[in-house]
């Protein structure tokens, strides 16, 4: 793991077990608000939210950090003071690590909002906008109403005959039943077109009446409307940093196979989970609904500690990768970094040669491709796939030379550094053989 200047985030709570409590007893109360003949699916559906809620807690999810978790507070004390209509009593707001653009509604008091949506906006008001987004889908009870719909097409007497019939199959019963129940699984966070209009509209009255800036309701929606584009446009300085004088960087590692290709379909290369706003309906359709509906005024928007943030995320997006073994996205990200000026030399050191010497164990034991994306043509992001490009057509014996001759050129300066000595350790072995 590599360790930034400010000692990383923390991904264990001080209170898990009353955190623990928490979850169980908002979800025994969403359990009661079932009736009788839905209660049984209902609970077997929310105590295995509860459950992989609680894992995802234990696999570090979610981080545990004062300074975000203050920012948020002050944040919703502000939405809170000017809409005491709101019982919020049971409100719990997790940060989720995730670098998606992103927050979420359970339904149940707990609400997530991804580190990712605090490094796309650009202001308090932004936060605030969403955040009273996620709000209006808790009262207006979105989740509740879709899990009693799903419980309904659950029980149906058409999908128990598909059921059936997929039990009583001489062969293939198992996977055909599988895929029924996967079909027919519940997911809290679908929203439909209809959901996701209310909520703009609910929302847009709950921020109306903060001192907020009223543009930015609207600005924080085109901004989650982005395009692959937006993501990956820093440029980064690939050649420079892996030519060496003794090993010149080879112009053949960045040209184009074919089968480094993924061309079956444009997909988003940000994408590490299925959790982007990218997702939400027809968003032109929801900023076009609300302009018509309200009249939106601009005032000077508070930034000052949401740029602390935003270079606290920075400065850890990289452990999170690298954690991940999302090697693409944490080189792209570690060499945009560099040429902005935003990250220490001891951090980019300690994590280039760290990185180099895990693409190498990687290749080595042939599981490189489970981990690092293809060369996406349909995408704009010109830099992270040159990136790809280069660890795609690099080979063993061209790692074991770029990380020894990389660990040579900065030997001096890192004499002190363990982690960086480590690493030259192990790529001046793999240069004896």
């Amino acid at each position: 793991m590599v360790q930034s200047q400010n000692k990383g985030f923390t991904y264990t709570p001080d209170n898990m077990d009353s955190l623990e409590n928490y979850i169980s007893n908002v979800t025994g109360n969403k359990i009661k608000t079932f009736d009788a003949a839905q209660q049984k699916k209902a609970k077997e559906v929310l105590l295995d939210r509860k459950e992989s809620f609680l894992k995802s807690i234990k696999d570090s999810t979610f981080i545990f950090d004062k300074k975000i978790n203050k920012y948020l507070q002050n944040l919703l004390s502000q939405i809170y003071k000017s809409n005491s209509q709101i019982d919020h009593s049971g409100f719990y707001f997790f940060i989720n690590k995730s670098l998606i653009p992103n927050a979420a509604c359970y339904g149940n008091g707990i609400f997530t909002v991804n580190l990712g949506l605090l490094n796309l906006a650009d202001s308090d008001d932004e936060i605030a906008a969403v955040i009273c987004h996620e709000l209006s889908h808790y009262i207006l009870k979105h989740n509740d109403r879709a899990l009693k719909a799903y419980l309904e097409t659950f029980n149906s007497k058409e999908n128990k005959q598909k059921i059936n019939a997929a039990a009583n199959l001489k062969y293939g019963r198992r996977a055909a039943v599988a895929t029924i129940m996967k079909d027919l699984k519940f997911n809290f966070m679908d929203h439909s077109r209809k959901d996701e209009m209310q909520a703009d509209s609910l929302g847009y009255v709950l921020y109306n009446k903060t001192a907020y800036n009223k543009q930015a309701y609207v600005d924080i929606l085109k901004k989650l409307d982005f395009s692959d584009g937006m993501i990956f446009s820093a440029p980064t300085n690939l050649k420079q940093t892996f030519n060496f004088n003794d090993y010149p960087f080879k112009e053949n590692w960045l040209l184009q196979d074919d089968k480094l290709f993924d061309t079956k379909e444009s997909v988003n290369d940000f994408e590490l989970n299925k959790d982007s706003l990218k997702t939400h309906p027809d968003i032109p359709l929801r900023v076009e609904s609300i302009i018509k509906a309200n009249k939106l005024s601009s005032t000077k928007s508070r930034t000052e500690d949401l740029a602390l943030i935003k270079k606290r995320i920075s400065e850890n997006s990289i452990e999170i990768y690298l954690d991940a073994s999302k090697l693409d996205i944490a080189l792209y990200q570690l060499l945009s970094l560099h040429e902005k000026g935003e990250i220490n030399d001891a951090s980019f050191n300690e994590a280039v040669t760290s990185l180099l010497r895990k693409v190498y164990l990687f290749k080595e034991a042939h599981v490189f491709g489970k981990y690092i994306g293809q060369v996406n043509p349909f995408s704009e992001e010109k830099y992270l796939n040159e990136i790809r490009l280069f660890l795609n057509n690099i080979e063993l014996k061209n790692i074991r030379k770029i990380g020894y001759y990389y660990c040579q050129k900065n030997e001096t300066a890192f004499k002190d550094n363990t982690v960086f000595q480590d690493n030259f350790t192990f790529f001046k072995k793999l240069n004896q053989n």
